[in-house]
């Protein structure tokens, strides 16, 4: 097959708002940001290893499956992007970014969304390691207790690492 004639068939695909490889075995969803505010956040490190482990791996499935339902509730805006690229092929970066950003922000939103439902299924997740930061009505425990990291605390702390490091490596005494 020619690579004309892929993009002629993948073209067509997008036209009819297909998507061959998930919508056909799947309902409609349709995507709930503004209705909907997450209330949970992924867990915070704790000083036991096997419980960060845990924790991790858990949020890694929790997110694969998440990505999937916001690939499907954000569908037409990701056909309205391909159907974009395919007929600006030569110019994709410069006339298609308005679908490309309104995609994205569905799909991080909705990706969102759909880690908060995750994480707050008990019946699913309930393990005592995943019971003691999450219910059925968002975070509690310590995990509730701690407050978001801003911006400016990330910045900061990143700055104090880089300090120390630049002096471990001058060999000057870290505070």
């Amino acid at each position: 097959m020619k690579q004309s004639d892929e993009n002629t068939v993948l073209k067509d695909l997008a036209k009819e708002q297909k998507n061959i490889y998930i919508r056909q075995y799947c309902p409609e969803f349709k995507p709930e940001y503004g209705n909907y505010e997450p209330k949970t956040r992924p867990p915070k490190y704790t000083y036991h290893w096997k419980l960060n482990m845990l924790r991790r791996i858990r949020e890694e499935d929790l997110k694969d499956e998440a990505m999937q339902a916001a690939r499907l509730k954000c569908y037409e805006l990701a056909n309205a992007f391909t159907l974009c690229s395919y007929e600006n092929s030569m110019k994709e970066t410069t006339m298609c970014m308005d679908q490309y950003n309104k995609m994205k922000t569905c799909m991080v939103q909705e990706c969102e969304i759909e880690m908060d439902k995750r994480r707050r299924d008990i019946k699913r997740n309930h393990e005592w390691w995943w019971t003691n930061i999450y219910d059925e009505n968002g975070e509690i425990g310590e995990q509730a207790k701690e407050t978001p990291d801003t911006y400016v605390e990330k910045v900061v702390d990143a700055c104090y690492w880089i300090r120390n490091k630049y002096h471990k490596f001058l060999g000057w005494e870290t505070e």
